[in-house]
């Protein structure tokens, strides 16, 4: 064999490798995108995950896939910022776990005198012992489990959307297009034919109630809203910002890729108008205001002057107007009128909450505590109905934590949404346009949510907590400053490929 042959057999042999390469690449892309959505499919198609037994089948079978995945895959490294939130993450979860831990009955008389009082008392009458913080220590590892499964969810999404081959993950935003307009669709069809429940739902107290109210897949429409409030600004973000696709480039002209740009335009403009048309018709009061500030704050980011969101913004309206006076805004004026009477109930349930708090200042009565626990506090209502939740998830948090250890995470949430906020506006001029609107998108959505959670209880909905941690890493991948100084449509070098059997993040 000469010297010519064996630089081709070389050649082609490396030709090979790297195809292989490429290949196991992408079926691990694919393989990672289908495991961090199918648990969002799931949960927003059974109650939004409302029923204890669906969010920990569905947890459970995650893990069972994400164990089949890492052995074929394996997890590639992740930024520097991410590590750092995601050890924040990990480290409350220390509290759930001391919650659930047997105390000296001294330390707990100190620590919680109304527990230990508790305490006493169930081993006097029913001759069951326990000196742990939690009133409920199964509920309370099942949600310890719960948020266990949130960060290591929120590490995996990270690696599928932290891309460095394009500027932003299109196969995330077109599945939330899906999901957003399925779900919207149906909470129209539910406006339209009041007899239409819940799927798969047909008890009366649940399914078939809140009849003529559009609340989609959700059993309560409150919950239904915040969800659709998490992801229409992304969606309209990405409108914004909508191009035609580099491939089309060689295949059409300037003149038939702009018409097909209209016609996607045209089509994703309907969808989000239907999208806000059924978060308007959920009737939740909270959620339309929710969604005013989400708006208000994306305006402030995209800016309303320019003409490609001014032309955006004016036929989503004059669709959602236009469908909506056929379908009659005459019940939502009704609600906000009967405002007064809906805040008089909800400072009656804080109330009771608070006085929660005053016994269990310190320590809390345990993750996940509060429906049993709030009955022996429930003054707002007959003692035939039982509010499970404080209509405020805030002060729930701080009844089942504690105020210390609850104060430091609601403050930090809120200081970790206005430093981006404040580095969204710092770099509103030096950002790729594209990437700002879209992170601009996932920020306004997280601060409606935000927002909406001083009212509702939507974090008891594990399919909105979990669209709310996947908005934030979106937000986080979204705005990453290195991506700044690639150039769009770069792809990754042969060698920044992973090992074979591995795999990274990609568009």
């Amino acid at each position: 064999m000469t010297s010519i042959e064996h630089s081709w057999h070389r050649q082609l042999t490396h030709k090979s490798d790297l195809a292989t390469t490429w290949h196991e690449h992408g079926r691990g892309e694919s393989s990672l995108r289908v495991l961090v959505l199918f648990p969002l499919v799931l949960l927003t198609l059974f109650f939004g995950g409302a029923r204890p037994w669906i969010w920990q089948s569905v947890s459970g079978l995650f893990f069972v896939c994400l164990g089949a995945w890492h052995f074929r895959h394996g997890l590639a490294a992740l930024e520097k910022a991410m590590r750092c939130l995601l050890a924040i993450a990990f480290s409350f979860l220390i509290i759930p776990l001391l919650q659930t831990i047997s105390l000296p009955t001294a330390l707990l008389e100190t620590l919680s005198p109304v527990r230990a009082q508790w305490a006493v008392a169930a081993y006097e009458f029913g001759n069951i012992a326990g000196t742990t913080i939690s009133y409920d220590v199964l509920a309370t590892w099942m949600h310890f489990a719960w948020w266990f499964f949130l960060i290591v969810f929120a590490a995996l999404l990270a690696q599928a959307l932290c891309s460095r081959t394009t500027r932003y993950p299109t196969w995330f935003l077109h599945f939330l297009f899906l999901l957003a307009g399925f779900e919207a669709m149906y909470g129209i069809l539910q406006t339209l034919l009041p007899f239409l429940g819940v799927l798969w739902d047909i008890d009366a107290s649940t399914g078939l109630a809140y009849k003529g109210y559009a609340r989609g897949t959700f059993i309560n429409r409150s919950h239904y809203a915040a969800f659709l409030g998490l992801i229409w600004p992304v969606l309209l973000a990405y409108l914004l910002v909508l191009k035609s696709p580099r491939k089309m480039e060689h295949v059409l002209g300037k003149r038939e890729q702009a018409q097909v740009l209209m016609q996607k335009k045209a089509f994703g403009i309907f969808c989000l108008a239907l999208v806000i048309l059924g978060l308007v018709f959920s009737q939740s009061r909270g959620g339309i205001l929710a969604a005013l500030f989400s708006f208000t704050l994306l305006s402030l980011y995209a800016g309303l002057r320019q003409r490609r969101v001014a032309v955006t913004l004016a036929a989503c309206w004059i669709i959602v107007l236009g469908y909506g006076a056929i379908i009659g805004f005459d019940g939502i004026a009704s609600r906000f009128s009967q405002i007064e009477q809906g805040a008089a109930g909800r400072v009656e349930l804080w109330g009771d909450g608070w006085s929660a708090v005053l016994d269990h200042p310190l320590t809390g009565t345990g993750l996940g505590t509060y429906p049993s626990v709030g009955r022996a506090y429930q003054n707002a209502f007959a003692p035939t109905h039982q509010a499970k939740h404080a209509h405020n998830d805030y002060l729930e948090t701080i009844v089942e934590m504690g105020l210390p250890a609850a104060g430091i995470l609601i403050l930090g949430i809120w200081g970790l949404w206005c430093w981006r906020a404040v580095f969204l506006w710092r770099k509103r001029l030096t950002m790729d346009p594209d990437r700002l609107v879209l992170a601009a998108g996932s920020l306004a959505a997280l601060g409606g949510y935000m927002l909406h959670a001083w009212v509702e209880f939507n974090n008891a909905i594990p399919a909105n907590q979990l669209t709310a941690v996947l908005m934030a890493v979106f937000h986080i991948c979204i705005s990453r400053e290195d991506l700044d100084q690639t150039p769009a449509g770069r792809t990754i070098p042969h060698s920044s490929l992973p090992n074979e059997g591995k795999s990274s993040s990609s568009e």
